[in-house]
């Protein structure tokens, strides 16, 4: 029987080194890849047709307990692992709360223990189902020994009941119908609904009774055919403790939340800041290095068995992963610098920056080839810093050329108009859009909607354009959709 397996991780090299240890311990086993948000998508609307899925933890377009969540709503026994460099302690714990099966670390050391991970998992996949289907018998048993059961005619006359169901509500079991009690009038005010059927027929409903002692109890009820005849078969469970104290916890939770909104608010930001460069240093920064590991560990072992057939392939990915660090560092730093550095503000000829802006970019082949059009008033100023400004369009003019579709000439309009005391500049394109979902994260630092081998870049471009257009006293937006280009938009102060 063929091992299919689903591998979760928006690296390649990472995939790559995964799938070539999986594929020598378990051999015949397919292995399908998913590197980025639309991918995972199609294989949920596939089905899931797998029998184990391996999950990098941090991911830019979702986190490891995101897809254990959806994964284990799909199929609650479908094993997942997770082959991580950047969870820690607290995370696996968590993680193992919702049902994780087994947690790897992603080192070049620990690629061997990933085929035996799997391995261990679907033994105990068996061995839960086994369990559980034990289990499922169990507790048909007991819960007639637990719960209250009833059973009433369709006319509300209490039939029979079992010692549970007294113990709850009282009264004397040799005369059913001699009992009197809030909670079977509800039920009785339930009938109908039940009544209006000819088939068989489910009601669940919590129904409150209103006796000295304020019991509150959960009823299920069903219409069954018994003996050619129509009847109600119930069962209740007393949930008074569980509703009082979900209300207590209720009211607990409101007052801390009251308590804790104005210092939340006043973290908030700082607490962003510093998990947005912890993010950076543990996993954009270190994922790189970690790769390169892994290629260095292949090489040698290639080397020592005579395999030399890959071995220009890995050199050449361990330079095109050290020139990406260099960029990412690059582009990193300047994102600190607009966060402290002073920025110092002038009324300045719009147009005269936005060819600035063009002109720093003739040395890339997508720019020249693109269309630009520029309609902006030769009068038109805005406050700002011009070097700075000059970086943020030049930015997103650079996004507007290589989000495009293939085989398609890019075509961009930059537009700007005063409106009252601000300015409104627009850089449209006629690229990939987005989805309404991605707008609001896009700006984020390493923020990638797409995969590294689609279109490459640091995903810091976008957080630099944020940073520094606040930083002037202004604001960033876009509006898109997928499919028909995206309008990226600053407004700045024009006084």
């Amino acid at each position: 029987m063929t091992l299919n397996i689903l591998l979760l991780d928006d690296n390649p090299d990472d995939r790559a080194l995964a799938r070539r240890e999986l594929e020598r311990n378990l051999p015949g086993c397919v292995i399908g890849e998913v590197g980025d948000r639309a991918a995972w998508e199609r294989e949920l609307q596939s089905g899931l047709r797998v029998d184990i899925v391996i999950t990098d933890f941090q991911m830019r377009w979702v986190t490891g307990l995101d897809i254990l969540k959806q994964v284990k709503a799909f199929d609650a026994q479908l094993p997942v692992i997770m082959f991580t460099a950047t969870g820690t302690q607290e995370i696996a714990v968590e993680a193992m709360k919702l049902g994780l099966d087994d947690y790897v670390i992603k080192s070049p050391r620990h690629y061997a223990r990933l085929p035996v991970a799997v391995r261990t998992c679907l033994d105990r996949k068996e061995i839960r189902a086994r369990a559980i289907r034990s289990e499922t018998r169990l507790a048909a048993l007991l819960e007639n020994i637990q719960l209250g059961v009833f059973r009433m005619s369709l006319d509300g006359r209490l039939e029979e009941a079992n010692r549970a169901f007294w113990t709850m509500l009282g009264g004397d079991p040799s005369a059913p119908g001699s009992l009197r009690h809030p909670l079977l009038d509800q039920v009785a005010g339930r009938l109908p609904q039940l009544q209006a059927v000819s088939d068989a027929a489910e009601l669940q409903a919590e129904l409150g009774a209103s006796d000295e002692a304020g019991r509150f109890y959960v009823v299920k009820l069903v219409r069954v055919r018994v003996n050619g005849h129509d009847a109600i078969d119930g069962i209740v469970e007393d949930a008074t403790s569980l509703r009082r104290a979900g209300a207590e916890i209720h009211r607990l939770n409101a007052e801390l939340e009251q308590r804790i909104v104005e210092r939340t608010r006043q973290l908030q930001e700082a607490n962003e800041a510093l998990e947005t460069f912890g993010f950076s240093v543990s996993h954009d920064l270190r994922e790189p290095l970690r790769t390169i590991q892994g290629y260095a560990a292949a090489l040698r072992q290639d080397l020592s068995a005579g395999d030399f057939g890959n071995f220009e392939q890995y050199v050449d990915r361990i330079n095109a992963i050290a020139r990406r660090i260099d960029l990412m560092v690059s582009d990193l730093l300047e994102f600190a610098r607009l966060s402290r550095a002073e920025i110092c503000t002038d009324l300045l000829p719009l147009r005269d920056v936005v060819n600035d802006a063009g002109a720093s970019l003739q040395g890339e082949p997508a720019y020249q080839a693109a269309d630009i059009q520029v309609d902006i008033p030769e009068d038109l100023v805005v406050r700002a810093h011009r070097a700075v400004l000059v970086q943020a369009l030049a930015n997103l003019l650079a996004n507007a050329v290589k989000f495009v579709r293939p085989d398609t000439h890019a075509a961009v309009q930059v537009v700007a108009r005063a409106h009252g005391r601000t300015v409104r500049i627009e850089v449209q394109d006629n690229g990939i859009g987005m989805a309404d979902e991605a707008r609001a994260r896009v700006f984020n630092v390493f923020e990638r909607l797409h995969g590294e081998e689609e279109y490459p870049g640091t995903g810091i471009g976008l957080a630099i354009v944020k940073k520094g257009v606040e930083r002037m006293n202004g604001s960033v937006g876009v509006e898109a959709a997928p499919g028909i280009g995206s309008n990226f938009w600053i407004e700045l102060p024009n006084a």
